[in-house]
Formats: C-alpha cells, sequence, structure tokens
C-alpha cells in the first residue's frame, strides 16, 4: 500500500525497518527468545490488543503518507505545464 502511493519502494522498506527497529529496541515480551536491553516488558502479551491496535495505527500511517508522498498525476501535471504556455 505505500509502495503504490509513494511509487517507489523506499518508503516502504524504509517503515519496515523502522518497525522493526522500534519492535526491538523499545520492547519485549516476558519469556521472548530475544533478550536485548529494552524500554518497556510485556507481561502478558494479548494478541487481541495487538490487533485492534494495527486496524488503528496502520490507517492513521497510510493516511499521513498519503498526504505527504502522494504524486501528481499524469494529468494534472500536462495541464498544468500546458496553463503555463499560455
Amino acid at each position: 500500500m505505500v509502495s503504490l502511493i509513494d511509487g517507489t519502494t523506499e518508503l516502504a522498506i524504509g517503515v519496515h525497518f523502522a518497525n522493526n527497529i522500534g519492535g526491538v529496541l523499545l520492547f519485549d515480551v516476558a519469556g521472548s527468545v530475544l533478550n536485548a536491553p529494552v524500554l518497556f516488558t510485556i507481561s502478558k502479551f494479548h494478541a487481541t490488543y495487538t490487533a485492534l491496535s494495527m486496524l488503528v495505527v496502520v490507517p492513521v500511517f497510510l493516511a499521513i503518507a498519503y498526504r505527504v508522498f502522494k504524486q501528481e498525476s499524469p494529468q494534472s501535471v500536462s495541464h498544468s505545464h500546458q496553463k503555463g504556455r499560455w
């Protein structure tokens, strides 16, 4: 979805990297395999709450990415170019 909005894969790769690094450095679930110094330890993992939070966070991020990174359509570019010539 992000690649369709931006037209390239750089933003999607950057978002994926930021999500992974943020998840590894900020949060840890008690009893997980990856032991690293983190800021927050989650004592009990709730898949329902995680899924519900993603239903809120993902549309908000996509709306922000659409407003910031949307590209002009080829028709609007050609019309603006024609307006400048006249």
